[in-house]
C-alpha cells in the first residue's frame, strides 16, 4: 500500500493524544494514590508482586508503551513526508532512546539517595529535573538568547550532580539498579522503531514480529539466552527487548490503521475491537498453561505474555471508545485538556516527583513541622480526594505549559 497523502507536519490524531492525556492523569493519581492509608487491593498493584493477577493500576505503565507505538507509524511517515532518509530518522531514534535511558536511570537512582551526602536530597533531586527540563524543554523566543545555553547548561548540571550523587547502603555512587519506567519506553520504542525502519506499512510482517518478540521472553525464561552471562542481568532481553517491545510493536500495528489514506470511522474501529479480541484471546489461552510455568501468569514485575496481550487488549479497547466519543462531534474542554497534556507527557512523568521533593523540603524549612500533605493521606478517604485533586491539577497544569509552548521533549 503507498501512501498517496503523506501527513502533514501538523497532523495529529486527536484520539491518541487525549488516550495518552489520560494515561497521565491516570499515572498521576495511582501514584499518589500509592502514598494513601487504606487503599483496597483493587486500586493497588497486585500484591505479592509475584502473584499471579492484575488490577486497572497494573495497566497504567503498559498504556504508555502502547501509546508509544500507536503514534509511532504517524510520527515516522511525517519524517519520511519531510525527505528525511532512514538514516537520519535512526540518528533521531538513537538520541531519543539515549535521552529517555539517561533520565530513567537518574529518577530511578532518586529512590535510594542518601542523606549522608554532600548535598540534601530533596535539593538534589530537584536540581536532576531542573537540569532535565533545561536540556530538554521547549525554551522562549528571546531575543540573544540561543537555546544550546540552556541545553549546555542542564548538561553540566547533570553531570555535576552525577558526580555530587551518593546513595544508599554504603554511599554508592550511580547505579544502573533497574531502567526505571522512562528507560524501560526508551528500550521498547527502540526496538519497535527498528522494526517499523525495516518493515514500514508491512502489517503482515509486523504481526509476525509482535509474535516473535514473545518468543524472544519464553526463550530467555527457558534459559536460552544464560550464554550472555552478566549482560542478561544488565538489561534483561526477555522484557526489555521481548514482551514489553512487543507491547509498543502491537501499538504500531493498531497505529497503521491511522495513516493516510483515512479509512472510515467504522472501518477504524472494527479493526481496533477486532484486534484487541484476538489479543485478549491470546492472553486467555496462554494464562491457561499457567500451571507448566511462570511465564504464562499474569504479573507486571516479570512482564509475562499473558499481562502484556490483556493490557494491549484493553488499551486498544479504550482507543476504540475515545476514537467513538470524539471524533463524531469532535473535542470538548475536558478533551482539549487531556489532549494538550497528552502531548507533554515527558513533563507530566517528572512533575509528581518534584511536588514530592518540594514536600520534602518543607519539615526543614518549617522547623521540622509534621508534613500536611502526609496527614491529607492518613484515611482512605480523604486521601482518594487529595489524589484525585492532585492528580486533576497536575494534569491541567501540563496541559498548560503545552498550551504556552513549554514542552518538555526528549
Amino acid at each position: 500500500m503507498t501512501n498517496s497523502n503523506p501527513p502533514a507536519e501538523s497532523s495529529r490524531v486527536q484520539s491518541v493524544d487525549i488516550l495518552r492525556g489520560l494515561t497521565v492523569l491516570g499515572m498521576l493519581f495511582v501514584n499518589d494514590l500509592a502514598g494513601v492509608n487504606g487503599v483496597p487491593s483493587w486500586m493497588k498493584h497486585v500484591s505479592p508482586s509475584t502473584a499471579d493477577g492484575m488490577t486497572f493500576v497494573d495497566v497504567v505503565f503498559p498504556a504508555f508503551l502502547f501509546i508509544v507505538g500507536l503514534s509511532l507509524p504517524m510520527a515516522f511517515e511525517r519524517r519520511f513526508s519531510r525527505g528525511q532518509s532512514a538514516f537520519a530518522v535512526a540518528g533521531h531514534v538513537l538520541l531519543r532512546t539515549c535521552g529517555l535511558l539517561v533520565i530513567g536511570v537518574l529518577m530511578v537512582n532518586t529512590e535510594n539517595i542518601s542523606a549522608a551526602g554532600p548535598i540534601n536530597p530533596a535539593v538534589w533531586q530537584l536540581l536532576l529535573y531542573a537540569g532535565v527540563c533545561l536540556v530538554w524543554i521547549r525554551p522562549p523566543k528571546l531575543p540573544r538568547l540561543n537555546p544550546l545555553w540552556f541545553r549546555a547548561g542542564g548538561t553540566l548540571l547533570l553531570i555535576v550532580l552525577a558526580f555530587l550523587y551518593r546513595g544508599e547502603p554504603g554511599a554508592v555512587g550511580l547505579r544502573t539498579q533497574w531502567w526505571g519506567i522512562l528507560g524501560l519506553i526508551g528500550w521498547a520504542y527502540a526496538v519497535t522503531s527498528l522494526l517499523y525502519l525495516v518493515l514500514r506499512r508491512n502489517a503482515l510482517g509486523f504481526a509476525g514480529a509482535v509474535v516473535l518478540l514473545y518468543c524472544v521472553y519464553l526463550a530467555d525464561a527457558a534459559g536460552f539466552f544464560g550464554f550472555l552471562g552478566g549482560f542478561n542481568r544488565w538489561i534483561s532481553i526477555g522484557s526489555m527487548f521481548g514482551s514489553h517491545a512487543a507491547i509498543t510493536a502491537s501499538g504500531a500495528l493498531l497505529g497503521l490503521t491511522l495513516l493516510p489514506p483515512a479509512r472510515p470511522l467504522a472501518s477504524r474501529l472494527r479493526s481496533a475491537l477486532l484486534f484487541a479480541g484476538v489479543l485478549a484471546a491470546a492472553a486467555f489461552l496462554l494464562h491457561s498453561l499457567n500451571g507448566i510455568h511462570r511465564a504464562f501468569i499474569y504479573n507486571k514485575n516479570a512482564a509475562t505474555p499473558p499481562w502484556c496481550l490483556l493490557s494491549s487488549a484493553w488499551m486498544a479497547i479504550i482507543f476504540a471508545v475515545i476514537t467513538r466519543l470524539v471524533e463524531p462531534r469532535g473535542r470538548d474542554a475536558i478533551a482539549r485538556i487531556l489532549a494538550s497534556a497528552g502531548q507533554n507527557a515527558l513533563f507530566a512523568f517528572i512533575l509528581g516527583p518534584i511536588v514530592y521533593a518540594l514536600l520534602g523540603l518543607l519539615p526543614g524549612l518549617l522547623g521540622g513541622a509534621d508534613p500536611w500533605w502526609g496527614w491529607l493521606g492518613g484515611s482512605f478517604t480523604v486521601g482518594l480526594f487529595r489524589s484525585l485533586i492532585f492528580a486533576s491539577a497536575a494534569t491541567c497544569l501540563t496541559a498548560w505549559l503545552q498550551h504556552i509552548g513549554r514542552s518538555l521533549r526528549v
